[in-house]
């Protein structure tokens, strides 16, 4: 893809930058990118953790400001390519160009749009630095610091990375610190006593040598504390976070493809669970989750 095509394609238009509902860092680090890189509006749904509120307010970005989407002629979607994760967006009379690292992709959604930009990555920051090389772009520091949050975090903590993604993070961070990313995604604070109430009602069970923690929890961010936090260090092989919207289940790395692809997805189409970024939506009975788990 030749950025200048597009820069030149765009010339006189209004432009609109958003990402999918639910925004995470990697999705409002590659509108910054495309806001520095082609000029232009934003629109950012209200990110689903406090690790992007915090990006959002190092960036200085609004979420869900409020904005007349019929004011402009294209839109440059990030960090999806499936229509019904921009529903918001208004596509009558309107052009779009897509910028994804997903596997997945709506097909038809991808063939309306005027270009689109797809390789399967850890994090859509990763295309959109390799996309600034090929065309000699240099990004300035903050662009950097903020790809390096979003694949932080796309690669949940550097736990998934391996030696591409390491190369990568080490382009993005440069003369920053851990630390400071650290500093950026839990500006937001949560409530600790929350959080350790919730833990309260959490239990363990043994199902064929597999540690099978379930926990109600208040909020999203709450499980996701206790994922970065105790998932690792309790030895638990899967977790159930029973959430207000439904069940969220996170499987180690190593059972992805015996457990989640092989039981829990077919699971979830057999019971016809609608799933939003991993969120089982209105299904609460761990219990069936539980017996479907012994089939391992």
């Amino acid at each position: 893809m030749n950025i200048f095509d597009i820069k030149n394609y765009i010339k006189g238009k209004n432009v609109l930058h958003t990402t999918h509902i639910l925004s995470d860092c990697d999705g409002i680090a590659s509108v910054f990118w495309g806001m520095n890189i082609f000029g232009g509006d934003y629109y950012i749904p209200f990110p689903e953790l406090r690790t992007g509120e915090g990006l959002l307010e190092y960036l200085k970005l609004i979420p869900e400001k409020e904005i007349n989407f019929n004011l402009y002629d294209v839109y440059f979607i990030y960090d999806t390519s499936n229509y019904e994760d921009v529903e918001f967006l208004n596509f009558e009379n309107k052009e779009y160009i897509v910028f994804d690292h997903h596997g997945r992709v709506d097909k038809e959604f991808i063939a309306n749009s005027v270009y689109s930009y797809i390789n399967k990555s850890s994090a859509n920051v990763i295309n959109l630095y390799e996309l600034s090389i090929k065309n000699l772009i240099s990004l300035k520091d903050k662009i950097l610091l903020s790809f390096a949050i979003g694949l932080y975090t796309d690669t949940l903590m550097l736990r998934t990375a391996r030696e591409k993604e390491f190369f990568y993070f080490s382009k993005f961070i440069r003369n920053y610190k851990l630390e400071d990313i650290i500093n950026i995604i839990y500006t937001k604070k949560i409530n600790q006593y929350d959080f350790l109430d919730s833990l309260k009602d959490l239990k363990f069970y043994k199902i064929n040598d597999l540690l099978v923690s379930v926990c109600n929890f208040k909020n999203v961010n709450q499980y996701q504390i206790f994922l970065d936090g105790l998932f690792d260090v309790l030895g638990i092989d899967i977790s159930v976070g029973i959430l207000p919207q439904g069940i969220k289940i996170q499987v180690k790395k190593a059972y992805v493809q015996k457990i989640y692809h092989r039981i829990l997805i077919p699971f979830q189409k057999k019971m016809n669970i609608k799933k939003i970024h991993g969120i089982w939506l209105d299904f609460f009975d761990y219990k069936l989750v539980l017996s479907e788990l012994r089939n391992y």
